[in-house]
């Protein structure tokens, strides 16, 4: 430690000297209102995007179709075409059959139904199907639900 005290008692002059000339310096940057920090490179515009938001008109039907959800949308297309939409039903999963409203679950397949049960109580050859205990929009109903 003495080393250090002995090294600035030889040289304090030339110490102040540097430290007057360093304060010297940057109270003139200071004056003169010199940047020293590095320029920003000039910006450019690459893209422009235009987001607009709108709101839903409760007359317009259409719209509110699309926004309910795919599942009213599998509904409605095939409204006034039990067939095609038994056919649908039954390619349905457990899981997705219980997000549609048109559709049942029973007898371990999804069918076309609705809070009524399956829509077709026959099979193509007119034997007749029985569902005692079926799931609409993943809610059991029926006889035999559990408890």
């Amino acid at each position: 430690m003495s080393e250090i005290v002995d090294f600035i008692k030889e040289n304090v002059k030339g110490i102040v000297i540097i430290v007057v000339v360093v304060l010297f310096l940057l109270v003139m940057i200071n004056i003169k209102g010199i940047d020293l920090n590095a320029p920003k490179p000039e910006s450019k515009l690459v893209q422009q995007v235009t987001v607009e938001s709108f709101a839903i008109d409760d007359s317009d039907e259409n719209i509110k179709k699309m926004m309910s959800g795919p599942s009213e949308i599998f509904c409605e297309s095939y409204l006034g075409n039990s067939e095609e939409l038994e056919k649908s039903c039954n390619q349905l999963t457990e899981s997705n059959c219980s997000e549609v409203k048109c559709c049942v679950y029973g007898n371990g397949k999804c069918v076309a139904g609705d809070i009524n049960g399956a829509t077709y109580k026959t099979d193509k050859e007119g034997k007749l199907i029985t569902m005692d205990t079926y799931y609409y929009l993943g809610k059991c109903l029926g006889t035999n639900c559990p408890t």
